[in-house]
């Protein structure tokens, strides 16, 4: 599941850089049509969704049981900002309910 959430996120942003750029190169000269942070915020996300790929393998029962405390807690960590992250796209035919973000108790 982690890595199908994974390639999701990194296949939407995908999309949207595409977009942007497509956008940006359609207007007219000297129109701004996207936010100064829209590129920024994308590799942000881009970034988070690249930490938790590298601790993934952790975040499942075979990989934590040989994992230090931290390392378990960073990948859980990450993936909850993922799953946050990735329910930007829920309206996605791809995008599946299991990745929803976890209730706080």
């Amino acid at each position: 599941m982690n890595d199908d959430l994974i390639r999701f996120v990194r296949s939407k942003l995908d999309e949207d850089e595409h977009n942007t750029v497509t956008l940006t190169s359609l207007a007219p000269a000297g129109t701004d049509v996207t936010l100064d942070s829209t590129i920024p915020m994308l590799d942000m996300v881009r970034a988070v969704t690249d930490l938790y790929a590298s601790v993934a393998h952790v975040d499942r029962p075979a990989g934590a049981a040989d994992t230090e405390a931290f390392e378990a807690g960073r990948a859980a960590g990450l993936e909850a900002a993922v799953r946050l992250l990735a329910q930007a796209y829920h309206d996605a035919p791809e995008y599946r309910d299991e990745w929803r973000p976890e209730a706080c108790p």
